[in-house]
């Protein structure tokens, strides 16, 4: 089975909160961000070198950012540790039915280094067709079911529709 502590793709299931996914090669998803507040509770991307896009049900106001992290409870000595200045969540954002579910995570005055470990991840020009696959990813196996499909917390990762 999947260590949930390393970084996954998460392969395609519409009906399952088992995890099935794969182990991302080492550094291949260097724009995922591990959210802490003394442990994983979330992921991000990284969407700058000062900005981190994750979910509003995600949300605490303190939060330590980890980047070039592949396995999260090892010392792998290319993580960057950042703290946020500022978390911003969408001023719709509905917590029962998860409407405007995403959040803005402003990095300290501090940077994140771009390099080999850490990237930012390429943004969307256009919304995508219907059916179109999507990659997930990020650390972990619980999940939840929505009316879209399997939308993972700190989960697994992979592609859905």
């Amino acid at each position: 089975p999947r260590n949930p502590y390393t970084l996954s793709f998460l392969t395609n299931t519409r009906t399952s909160c088992k995890m099935p996914g794969y182990e991302c090669r080492k550094n291949s998803a260097s724009y995922q961000a591990s959210l802490q507040s003394g442990y994983h509770f979330c992921g991000g991307s990284l969407i700058s070198s000062t900005w981190v896009v994750s979910a509003a049900h995600c949300y605490i106001s303190r939060i330590q950012v980890r980047l070039g992290e592949h396995n999260i409870v090892v010392n792998e000595g290319t993580e960057q540790f950042i703290d946020s200045v500022k978390v911003i969540m969408h001023p719709g954002y509905n917590s029962r039915n998860l409407d405007n579910d995403i959040m803005l995570i402003k990095l300290s005055n501090q940077p994140a280094t771009l390099n080999s470990y850490v990237s930012s991840v390429s943004l969307p020009t256009k919304c995508g067709a219907a059916g179109t696959m999507c990659r997930v990813s990020g650390w972990g196996t619980m999940c939840r079911v929505s009316g879209w499909g399997t939308m993972c917390r700190v989960s697994g990762a992979g592609e859905h529709r």
